[in-house]
């Protein structure tokens, strides 16, 4: 661990509503208790953050974001802005939407989503390729990409046979998104958590490049430490099998009664 102060990577966790955002921040975090998760649309209806850290450090800043609801109506309301105020730039347009009575009203939601990513350093942007590409999601990354953040595209559900990748693959890269991160939040791959820092790594500036690397360390130490547990609790098990003696007098049913205990004595033992 570097004796610096690193400041913390402030990243914000968006996309359309329901697609595993509060699921991917329980993954990371191993905190199976943060925010609420149902299979329903709008669950997470502000902004909650958590923190990732080493040593009491904290490295990273991680903000649950709103589902984005109305992407279209707003990448036109944004549109007319800029037809009414003049050519300005695509981040100064959102700061300007977000002074508007409709970043209180119609799209509330939205303006949530967009806060936070301007205050943000990037955005892990969360798909569930089991869902066809439609023009809501399109218009919702170009809505995104005028907050002038980097954006790292999160592939979730990939494992499922609905899956949808070369689709949403082809989609990303004709929006300019060609850096992605594939991460199942219901089966993360084992290297997968190091793969998503490493991808991020690539977007943001370099003064934040060390908390991803410093993080990556850890989660393999992490997994390094488990799998070691995991050999001596399991060598621990066989050792005292192979010990146990049971002795049984040898009529049939009291036999065939001690095996079964002592086949459940060793199946609770594995839990």
């Amino acid at each position: 661990m570097t004796e610096t102060t690193l400041a913390p990577l402030k990243l914000a966790v968006v996309g359309h509503t329901n697609t595993g955002k509060t699921s991917l921040l329980r993954t990371l975090t191993r905190n199976t208790y943060f925010g609420e998760v149902r299979n329903s649309p709008g669950t997470t209806r502000h902004v909650e953050g958590v923190r990732l850290k080493i040593a009491d450090q904290t490295l990273i800043e991680l903000f649950d974001t709103p589902g984005m609801e109305d992407s279209m109506a707003l990448l036109d309301y944004l549109q007319r802005l800029t037809n009414e105020q003049g050519r300005m730039d695509e981040p100064e347009r959102i700061a300007l939407f977000l002074q508007t009575p409709e970043a209180n009203e119609r799209f509330e939601q939205e303006a949530r989503v967009l806060r936070q990513l301007l205050q943000s350093d990037a955005g892990l942007y969360v798909i569930d390729v089991r869902d066809p590409v439609l023009a809501k999601h399109k218009d919702e990354i170009r809505v995104l990409a005028q907050c002038g953040k980097p954006l790292l595209p999160v592939l979730n559900f990939t494992r499922s046979p609905e899956q949808r990748i070369e689709e949403w693959r082809t989609a990303l890269a004709h929006l300019g998104l060609h850096a992605l991160a594939e991460f199942d939040t219901v089966a993360p791959a084992l290297n997968g958590e190091a793969l998503l820092y490493e991808k991020l790594a690539l977007l943001v500036s370099a003064a934040h490049s060390e908390q991803l690397q410093l993080l990556s360390v850890d989660v393999a130490q992490q997994r390094q430490q488990r799998m070691q547990d995991a050999w001596r609790l399991l060598a621990e098990l066989l050792v005292d099998v192979a010990a146990w003696r049971l002795i049984s007098p040898s009529q049939k049913a009291i036999l065939e009664k001690n095996v079964k205990t002592l086949h459940e004595t060793i199946r609770l033992r594995e839990e």
